[in-house]
């Protein structure tokens, strides 16, 4: 599981967005930093820290994954992650 927190610019955290099993599967885009340059940072042996100059730019890549992603728990949870950042308070 990735475990994605939504920080301020000041590096406070504001919210947790919910993970689900192997939500790192689809998540971590190591092999496509054109199309996922924030994703394709990622390891499966840290969290996701979003600052919130960023959340557009994750929010993109997504939308992207929403695309891409096949079950129905990937699709799921790629939307309600998209409404948490959606809706954070910032």
């Amino acid at each position: 599981m990735f475990t994605t927190l939504l920080q301020t610019k000041d590096f406070e955290v504001i919210e947790e967005i919910p993970s689900v099993d192997g939500d790192e599967k689809y998540l971590i885009q190591d092999m496509d930093d054109e199309n996922f340059p924030f994703l394709s940072e990622l390891s499966n042996c840290e969290y996701l820290l979003v600052i919130s100059a960023r959340i557009p730019d994750l929010m993109r890549e997504l939308e992207l994954l929403l695309n891409q992603v096949q079950d129905i728990q990937s699709l799921e949870h790629l939307k309600k992650s998209k409404n948490w950042l959606r809706n954070a308070k910032i």
